[in-house]
């Protein structure tokens, strides 16, 4: 590999790559309407943030029908005890184990990750004072309410406050901007 200092953030890197992973991200980035190097910049940059610690960290790929099937079998009362119980224990053992801290802005890093490994539609919104994030997830709206449930009582054991809104396949989060102070920015 040869390395050259281009600025601060970034290096000039280079890589031996398999013709048909090449042809495939060329493709992928000229469909995407991106250059191959933001396209292999946002592939790396997920690997190194999700691909590598998200199993380690106890997210496991299942199929989306397989979860929406064992949630329709499921009461409201049932997914939300388990969603605030869970929400309340893990997400501190999971942003140690991911991100290496425990903090609000960690946790959104987290959840934008996971959003993206399964395939959801997630925007971030910014105004004067608030961070709103929109997560489209396309499995009813038991896994709204779960969702809304786990990501509640993750925010509270974070102590941050979070207002919510959601659809048979969408999920609104909002919180003040004073919450999310993003200590990389």
């Amino acid at each position: 590999m040869d390395y050259e200092t281009v600025g601060e953030k970034n290096k000039t890197v280079t890589f031996r790559i398999d013709k048909e992973v090449l042809d495939k991200i060329k493709s992928h980035a000229a469909f995407e309407r991106i250059t191959l190097n933001a396209l292999v910049n946002q592939l790396l940059t997920h690997a190194v943030d999700w691909d590598l610690v998200a199993a380690k960290s106890g997210w496991v790929p299942i199929s989306k029908e397989m979860l929406i099937a064992w949630f329709d079998r499921l009461d409201d009362k049932v997914i939300q005890s388990i969603a605030e119980e869970k929400g309340r224990m893990i997400s501190r053992d999971m942003l140690y184990a991911m991100k290496g801290k425990y903090d609000i802005w960690q946790w959104i890093s987290v959840l934008r990750g996971r959003a993206k490994a399964a395939g959801f539609s997630f925007t971030q919104l910014e105004d004067k004072n608030d961070l709103k994030f929109i997560m489209r997830h396309d499995m009813g709206l038991k896994w709204s309410k779960h969702f809304k449930a786990f990501y509640e009582a993750a925010f509270k054991e974070l102590g941050c406050t979070v207002k919510f809104d959601l659809t048979e396949n969408t999920i609104v989060y909002k919180l003040d901007k004073k919450y999310a102070h993003n200590e990389d920015t």
